[in-house]
C-alpha cells in the first residue's frame, strides 16, 4: 500500500484505489461506503477517508447525501449517453489537431500499447489500454487542455467500458478498430480516420447502453 514521506496513505493514492474498487464491480452502484472500515483499512483518519469521498464525487463515482453519508453513484442511461456524446466531440477535435504532427514517436509508442492490449489477459487490462492508445494519438495534438479535459471523462466513462468489456467478444472488435484507426492516421486521412473514431466511440456507447439493461435485467 502507497504511503507518504510522512508515513500516511496519500490522498491521490486512497481516492485512486477507492474509485479502481468502484470502476470493476467490487463495489456495485449504491454501495454505503463506510468511513469507519475504509480509515481501518487503509490505516488513517477519517479526514483523509472524506476528502476521497469528495474528490470522488466531483468525477461521478460517488454521491454524499447530507446526514447519511457517501454511496456509489448509480450508473445510469442518460449519463452513458452523454458521456459518448462528449468523447465524440471532444476527440474528433483533438484527432483532427493531432493528426498533422502525429510523427514517428507517437506512432511507436500507439503501436506498442497495440501490441501490449493484443495480449492483455482482462478488463482491467483492456481499460488501461484503450485509454492509453487514443491518448497515444490525441496527444501530439500539444492541447494541453483539451488533453486533461479528455482524461476527467474518461475516468468517468472508465466504469461504463467496463461493462463493455466484460463482454469479451467485444476486446476483439476494438482492437480491430484502433489497428485500422491508427493505419488512416499515418496515412493523412483526416476524413476517415475521424469517421472511425466516431463511429468506434459510437458502438461502444451502444454496447454501454446493451450492458446497462442487461445489468439490471440480471
Amino acid at each position: 500500500m502507497k504511503k507518504s514521506v510522512e508515513g500516511k496513505l496519500s490522498l491521490t493514492s486512497l481516492a485512486d484505489q477507492l474509485r479502481e474498487r468502484i470502476a470493476d464491480g467490487r463495489w456495485a452502484p449504491g454501495t454505503q461506503l463506510r468511513q469507519d472500515a475504509i480509515a481501518k483499512e487503509f490505516g488513517t483518519s477519517h479526514i483523509p477517508v472524506r476528502e476521497a469521498f469528495v474528490q470522488l464525487q466531483a468525477s461521478g463515482f460517488v454521491t454524499i447525501v447530507p446526514n447519511r453519508g457517501a454511496f456509489v453513484s448509480a450508473m445510469t442511461t442518460f449519463e452513458a449517453s452523454e458521456l459518448t456524446e462528449m468523447r465524440v466531440a471532444l476527440e474528433l477535435l483533438a484527432l483532427d489537431a493531432a493528426i498533422d504532427a502525429f510523427g514517428p514517436e507517437d506512432e511507436a509508442a500507439a503501436r506498442e500499447i497495440l501490441r501490449e492490449d493484443e495480449m492483455a489477459p482482462d478488463v482491467e487490462s483492456w481499460s488501461i489500454d484503450n485509454w492509453a492508445f487514443h491518448r497515444a494519438i490525441y496527444q501530439a495534438s500539444g492541447r494541453r487542455h483539451l488533453m486533461e479535459t479528455l482524461e476527467a471523462i474518461w475516468r468517468k466513462t472508465d466504469r461504463y467500458l467496463r461493462l463493455v468489456w466484460q463482454l469479451e467478444r467485444y476486446q476483439d472488435v476494438s482492437f480491430s478498430e484502433h489497428v485500422e484507426i491508427l493505419e488512416a492516421v499515418l496515412a493523412r486521412d483526416r476524413r476517415t480516420a475521424k469517421r472511425l473514431t466516431k463511429a468506434h466511440i459510437q458502438s461502444a456507447g451502444d454496447v454501454m447502453q446493451m450492458a446497462l439493461r442487461a445489468s439490471r435485467a440480471g
